[in-house]
């Protein structure tokens, strides 16, 4: 019998208060299950679409998949555990603790078998009733992103552009190269197919011996997930353009799609009757798809649109003027502050996509943003008015003006700058950069001639206005989140923050590295130094902590650090307002924390949750 015994969580959530990472059908197809950023594991009755139980990690949930029979459901997560529910009632009846990273996705053999995979690039049998691990591990020499089993064979797929197949005792058959990394990998329901989503914009269909059979595609954007029909002959893909679209397998035709300015395909699944699709979104709840009739012609295929539903209201950037705080909200509005005494006013700026970026200039008069599904904008600062919208093509990861308010740098998830030359209510093409192999993440003007980027591709670059490279800095080891830069002394120090839960500090001149700081036991999303010139580094993290990092600017070496808890989940933004530190999460919160006083800092919280968002859109 299982071994752990813990009792139920009381209650049932209303629903995710950030967007579902995963989502999955029970076999029976009665109800699915999802997973967020807020650490949720959520079960719903398929047929009212109201949650019947929930539970929790205590970090972000990567994947949940039902064991064969839906008896049990398994999530895992990025507090680097498995946990395996009660499908009847939530009751944890396991807890798997044994790999040292975050865990990106399981694979069920039987009931009483499944594997995970993790960040560490490895995989791990477990016996789920005795909590043991099978002797052997699965390997892979990079990060371990996907898993699946069927017809006696597991594949395995990651950032190592290898897709591995092994016996179900963890014995290696056959390694099959890819030309890039591959982010799902779904077997066909006979067992004969492999469905790799891949960073070349296809996704490919391989045979159990490697053989490419098929590419389906072509996408722009980032292609994330994939999902088979019950029959095999058809499949779902799920990209970051917004879109889940369905193919025919055979003949490669596009029979059916779908856009949502909320969806969120990072995962898509089949109901076992073949009625239906779920895909995660960025609001309370995931989406269920009707497939309906199927059209007889390629040619005559309309895009569905599915409206918003009710957004959640985390915090994804912050940004200061001369005098106003802004933030960029998932519920497609901009909230600004014109002061921490002052209630915020609410701009609705996007078509339901969560505000990715937000950037103001210096005179406060005008306002960027960008969404997650690729709209670019500028908002008249004192009026609200909408100035100029542009569609890019791809999610967009950072907006930042230069000093002047002369140029707009935009960056995205498939590693492009473009800086754009603004002339008033206008923008015109100016410098387009590509050198970064990566998503790039964050940008710092340093002035009008200088910027540096932040990417996925594990380096910072100083660029030129012109687009040529000057510098590149190295040296994480996972991809770098974001960066900041202040003049101390007459030195120009670069902070830059990782996923490999270090900031570290280089002489942006020289490229010599100063320090590097440990402390944050997640990936570091955000950095910004002190305004005023003070060595004071502020850091926030996927553990739903901040920390205040004071420094020795002779020798760079820590003197102090203070955390700042309190958030409730990921903190995805920071900035200073004045000397006041600031902190964003997807707890749908903004803390100042004042440190002005002597002794603990006065801590003031910003409930955007509590703020209804506008009906209509600016400027519409």
């Amino acid at each position: 019998m299982y071994q752990v015994d813990v009792r139920r969580q009381d209650g049932v959530s209303d629903g995710h208060g950030s967007p579902q990472t995963t989502v999955a059908f029970s076999p029976r197809g009665d109800c699915y299950a999802s997973g967020g950023y807020d650490g949720q594991v959520i079960v719903w009755e398929r047929a009212t679409g109201r949650p019947l139980w929930s539970a929790r990690h205590v970090r972000l949930v990567n994947a949940v998949r039902f064991a064969p029979t839906g008896r049990l459901l398994a999530s895992v997560s990025a507090d680097k555990t498995c946990r395996v529910w009660d499908v009847t009632d939530g009751r944890l009846v396991q807890q798997l603790a044994r790999q040292p990273d975050d865990l990106n996705s399981l694979a069920w053999l039987d009931d009483d078998t499944l594997v995970t995979v993790s960040q560490d690039g490895t995989g791990r049998i477990w016996n789920v009733p005795t909590g043991t691990l099978d002797h052997r591990t699965l390997f892979h020499s990079d990060h371990c992103m996907s898993v699946d089993f069927a017809d006696g064979v597991l594949a395995t797929c990651g950032e190592d552009a290898m897709i591995k197949l092994w016996g179900p005792d963890g014995t290696l058959r056959r390694e099959l190269p890819q030309a890039g990394h591959a982010e799902m990998c779904r077997w066909s329901p006979d067992g004969q197919l492999l469905a790799a989503s891949c960073d070349d914009g296809f996704v490919h269909l391989l045979s159990p011996t490697g053989s490419l059979i098929a590419k389906v595609g072509p996408y722009v954007a980032a292609v994330k997930s994939v999902a088979w029909s019950p029959d095999g002959e058809r499949i779902a893909v799920g990209a970051y353009d917004s879109t889940v679209a369905l193919w025919d397998v055979r003949s490669g035709d596009l029979l059916k799609r779908w856009y949502g300015a909320q969806f969120w395909p990072r995962s898509l699944d089949f109901a076992a009757d073949g009625a239906s699709l779920i895909v995660g979104t960025i609001s309370t709840a995931p989406q269920v798809l009707g497939i309906g009739a199927i059209v007889a012609s390629p040619a005559s295929v309309a895009t569905v649109i599915v409206e918003p539903r009710t957004p959640t209201r985390g915090v994804n950037h912050l940004t200061v003027g001369a005098d106003v705080l802004v933030a960029g909200c998932d519920d497609s509005t901009l909230r600004v502050w014109a002061g921490a005494d002052q209630p915020a006013r609410t701009l609705g700026v996007g078509d339901g996509s969560l505000v990715n970026a937000v950037a103001v200039t210096s005179d406060d008069q005008r306002i960027a943003y960008g969404t997650f599904s690729g709209r670019l904008g500028i908002v008249d600062g004192r009026t609200g008015d909408c100035l100029v919208e542009i569609r890019r093509e791809h999610p967009i990861n950072r907006v930042a003006w230069s000093p002047s308010g002369s140029y707009l740098a935009v960056a995205d998830y498939e590693g492009a700058l473009d800086i754009y030359a603004s002339t008033g209510a206008d923008l015109a093409e100016h410098t387009s950069y590509r050198e970064h192999g990566g998503a790039i993440k964050d940008v710092s003007w340093l002035d009008d001639d200088q910027l540096v980027t932040y990417s996925t591709d594990r380096t910072a670059r100083l660029v030129s206005l012109a687009g040529e490279t000057l510098r590149v800095f190295t040296g994480h080891g996972e991809l770098i989140n974001g960066g900041s830069v202040t003049t101390i002394g007459g030195r120009r120090v670069l902070a830059t923050v990782s996923r490999d839960r270090t900031a570290r500090l280089y002489d942006l001149d020289t490229g010599a590295l100063l320090n590097v700081l440990c402390g944050h036991d997640e990936s570091v999303k955000a950095v910004a130094w002190h305004p005023g010139g003070e060595p004071i580094l502020l850091t926030g993290s996927y553990d739903f902590t901040g920390r205040l990092w004071t420094l020795d600017p002779t020798t760079w070496r820590l003197v102090s650090v203070e955390p700042l808890t309190g958030h409730t989940n990921a903190i995805s933004t920071v900035t200073w307002y004045g000397r006041v530190a600031v902190t964003g999460s997807w707890d749908g919160t903004v803390r100042m924390w004042d440190r002005s006083a002597a002794g603990e800092p006065v801590v003031r919280e910003l409930a955007v949750a509590d703020i209804d968002a506008p009906a209509g859109r600016v400027g519409a």
